[in-house]
C-alpha cells in the first residue's frame, strides 16, 4: 500500500518558516548581544559599596569613567579586559581575563590585592617610581610598600613576562579596534625583539655584548613571539663555560630580561599622567619610554639602556640621579618627535634621528665644513652616565646561586670618547671594562675595535681582549671593553680643545658599587686613547670588604685581581693639524660679532653664531650679507 502524505500547500508552511527564521535571528543577536556585553562587570565595578566590602576599592569604576580616562568611547570592559562581561558571579566573569602583573623582587607575579592600596595612578614624589604601590600614611604622605618590583601591562605573559602577540591581538588587536597597529607591530624590530635575540651565546654570532646573550628566550625572527622559552641558547652559553649552567638558570635570568620586551601598552597606556586609571596617549610622552613610573628596571630607564634613553629627562631618571635634561625637554620636545615611525608601521621607532629637520640652517653649515663627517653628538653631549663597569660571575639570583650574576658599577663617565662608526662617522662612546667569569675556551684578543652589528644597524661596538687566568676563583675570565654609542643628553657643545689638545683624548669615570648581599663601595678610573691606543687604567676604589659567604670577590670584582689589561693598541687619535690657526681664526670671529651685536636683533645674532660656530668661514660670510643688508636698509 503506498503511503499517504498530506499536500505541502505554500500558504500554511511558508509563514511558519518565516516565524522560525524570525526567531532563529532574534536569538543568535540577543545571545551576541549578551556575550559581548560588559553588564556585569559595571553592575559589580561602578559600585563603590561594593567593591568596599569586597576590600578592592581600588577597583571602583564607571563606565562613563573608563570611556573618558581612555578616550575610546563606547568602548565596552570586556574589550580590553577579556573575562566574560555577561557573568553575575565573580569566578565566571574573570576566566580568562587580562591584568596588569604586579612583580616581586624574584620576578613572582603577586596576588593583585596584597601590593594595592589605591587605584593604579601616581603617588609619591619620585616620577621613575610613581606607579609603583605606596601606602598613605595619616599625615597624607606616601610610604613605599617595598614589595613590588615593577608592574607589566596586560599584553604581557604572565610566564615569559615578555610581550605576547597573542594576548596584544586579544587586549588592543581585536576588530574594530587596532588589528593592523599590532599586527603591524609584530613585526617590527622592536616586537619580535630581534636584536637582543639574535646574540644566541658569548661568542656567537658577533661576540660578547654588555646585556649578555638571549639565555632562554625565542629563537630570533622577524615575527613577534612571546608565550614560550627556548633551551638551545642556554646549551651553547653551557658549552662555553667550565661550571654548570642549567635551565633553571637561564630561566632565572632570561625573566628578568623579558621585562624589557615592549609591547603596545608599555608605550600607550599612560596612567602615570595623572589623568585616571583608564589613561592612554595617542602619541607615546617621553615618560613612556622611561618606564612610565615602573622603576628602573623596564623600558631606557631599565639597566640594558641605562647608558641611552634614560638621560633624555634627566633628574630622577638618569643614572645617577640628578643629571642635566636634554636641551630638547625645555622645548616640550618628546622622544617621537624625532625617532620617528618607519616604513613598518606601528612600533618601528627609528634609532637615528635627523637633526637637520628642525636645525636647517645649521645642518647646511656643519655639512660644508671641516666637521661635515662629525655627528651632532659629539660635539653636543658631555657626559655619559650608566654603566661603568660590568662583570657576570657566580652569585645569588632570586636567592639561588647562579654561575651568570650580572654586577652593576654605575656612575658617570665625561667627556664621551669619539671614534669612528661603520660608515666613517664620527660619534660619542662610552668604554668601560667588562668581563665574565669560568669561560672554558681559550679565546685570543681582537686586537681592535669590533662592532656588534657590522652592517651598521647599531654604533655600538667592543674590543676584545681575551680570556686570562691566575684569579683566586672563577677562571677563566673572558674580558672585554664595551664602546657604546652615548646619544643624549644633548647640550651646550663641549670645548673644542677637549678633542683637540694635541695630546689625544682622556675622559674619568666616578662609580658606586651596589649589589643585594654585598658590601657598596666607590671608585673611579681614567681613559687615554690616543694615536697609541686606548688604555683604561689609575683604578681608585674604597676598601672592598666581603662579608658574603656565598659570593666570591673575584665573581663581583675581578678587576681587583687583572692588573693591567684593559688596553689596546691602535689609532684612536683625532684629526687636528693646523688646529691652533683654525682656533685663532674662530675667536677672531667670535669678536667681531660680538662688536656687531649691539646693531643685530636677538633672534637674528643667535642664528649668526650657531651658524658661526658649526663653521666659522660661513659665518664670517653670513655677518658680511647681514651688514650689507642693514646698511642697505639704512639708506
Amino acid at each position: 500500500m503506498r503511503a499517504s502524505f498530506p499536500s505541502l500547500n505554500p500558504k500554511r508552511w511558508i509563514p511558519a518558516i518565516l516565524i522560525v527564521q524570525f526567531l532563529i535571528i532574534i536569538g543568535i543577536a540577543y545571545y551576541s548581544a549578551h556575550t559581548r556585553s560588559s553588564n556585569g562587570c559595571v553592575s559589580c565595578h561602578a559600585d563603590k559599596n561594593k567593591m568596599n566590602s569586597l576590600g578592592y576599592p581600588f577597583f571602583a569604576v564607571t563606565q562613563e569613567q573608563a570611556e573618558k580616562e581612555s578616550r575610546h568611547p563606547g568602548v565596552k570592559c570586556h574589550e580590553c579586559h577579556g573575562g566574560n562581561g555577561s557573568a553575575t558571579n565573580a569566578d565566571s566573569a574573570h576566566k580568562g581575563m587580562l591584568k596588569a602583573l604586579y612583580l616581586d623582587s624574584t620576578t613572582k607575579v603577586m596576588p593583585r590585592k596584597n601590593p594595592l592600596a589605591a587605584p593604579m595612578v601616581p603617588t609619591g614624589g619620585n616620577p621613575v617610581f610613581s606607579m609603583l604601590p605606596r601606602r598613605k600614611a595619616e599625615d597624607g604622605t606616601y610610604a613605599s610598600t617595598g614589595d613590588v618590583m615593577t608592574i607589566l601591562s596586560h599584553d604581557r605573559n604572565p610566564e615569559t613576562l615578555g610581550y605576547d602577540p597573542v594576548m596584544g591581538k586579544k587586549a588592543c588587536g581585536a576588530s574594530p579596534c587596532h588589528p593592523d597597529q599590532v599586527e603591524q607591530f609584530s613585526h617590527t624590530v622592536m616586537g619580535a625583539n630581534k636584536r637582543q635575540r639574535t646574540m644566541t651565546s658569548w661568542m656567537q654570532p658577533y661576540g660578547p655584548y654588555n646585556c649578555g646573550p638571549s639565555f632562554a628566550d625565542t629563537p630570533a625572527g622577524d615575527t613577534a613571539v612571546g608565550d614560550k622559552f627556548s633551551y638551545d641558547n642556554q646549551r651553547a652559553i653551557a658549552n662555553e663555560l667550565n661550571v654548570p649552567f642549567s635551565k633553571d638558570n637561564a630561566l632565572q635570568i632570561q625573566r628578568y630580561c623579558n621585562l624589557c620586551h615592549v609591547g603596545c601598552l608599555d608605550c600607550h597606556y599612560t596612567p602615570f599622567k595623572g589623568e585616571g586609571a583608564h589613561s592612554f596617549s595617542k602619541k607615546p610622552p617621553a615618560e613612556s619610554c622611561l618606564g612610565g613610573g615602573r622603576g628602573m628596571i623596564s623600558c631606557h630607564t631599565g639597566t640594558a639602556a641605562a647608558r641611552r634613553g634614560d638621560h633624555y629627562l634627566g633628574g630622577d631618571f638618569s643614572v645617577p640621579r640628578g643629571m642635566e635634561p636634554d636641551v630638547h625637554v625645555k622645548e616640550n620636545i618628546g622622544c617621537v618627535d624625532c625617532h620617528i615611525t618607519g616604513l613598518k608601521g606601528m612600533g618601528d621607532v627609528q634609532r637615528k634621528a635627523v637633526c637637520g629637520d628642525c636645525h636647517i640652517e645649521e645642518e647646511d653649515a656643519i655639512s660644508r665644513s671641516e666637521h661635515k663627517n662629525v655627528s651632532c653628538a659629539a660635539c653636543h653631549v658631555r657626559e655619559a652616565g650608566g654603566y661603568q663597569i660590568n662583570p657576570w660571575g657566580p652569585g645569588t639570583i632570586t636567592g639561588i646561586m647562579n654561575p651568570m650574576r650580572k654586577y652593576h658599577y654605575y656612575g658617570l663617565f665625561s667627556p664621551p670618547l669619539v671614534m669612528k662608526d661603520q660608515t666613517g662617522l664620527w660619534i660619542p662612546v662610552k668604554a668601560w671594562p667588562n668581563s665574565v667569569a669560568n669561560f672554558k675556551e681559550t679565546i685570543a684578543p681582537s686586537g681592535g675595535v669590533k662592532f656588534h652589528w657590522p652592517d651598521g644597524e647599531t654604533r655600538d661596538s667592543y674590543i676584545l681582549l681575551g680570556t686570562f687566568d691566575g684569579l683566586p676563583d672563577a677562571n677563566k675570565h673572558l674580558a672585554w671593553i664595551e664602546m657604546e654609542q652615548v646619544a643624549h643628553p644633548y647640550g651646550k657643545s663641549r670645548e673644542c680643545d677637549s678633542c683637540h689638545s694635541g695630546g689625544g683624548q682622556s675622559a674619568v669615570s666616578k662609580w658606586d658599587f651596589k649589589a643585594s648581599g654585598l658590601n657598596a663601595f666607590s671608585g673611579s678610573y681614567k681613559v687615554t686613547a690616543n694615536a697609541d691606543g686606548i688604555h683604561i687604567h689609575d683604578f681608585a676604589h674604597d676598601p672592598v670588604v666581603n662579608t658574603s659567604g656565598k659570593i666570591k670577590t673575584s665573581g663581583f670584582a675581578p678587576w681587583l685581581y687583572m692588573g693591567d689589561i684593559w688596553k689596546v693598541k691602535g689609532d684612536f687619535s683625532i684629526p687636528g693639524k693646523g688646529y691652533d690657526d683654525a682656533a685663532r681664526k674662530f675667536d677672531d670671529a667670535v669678536k667681531k660679532l660680538e662688536s656687531l651685536r649691539p646693531g643685530i636683533p636677538k633672534k637674528r645674532y643667535k642664528k649668526l653664531r650657531s651658524i658661526l660656530v658649526h663653521n666659522p668661514a660661513l659665518g664670517v660670510k653670513a655677518m658680511a650679507d647681514n651688514s650689507a643688508t642693514s646698511k642697505s636698509a639704512a639708506n
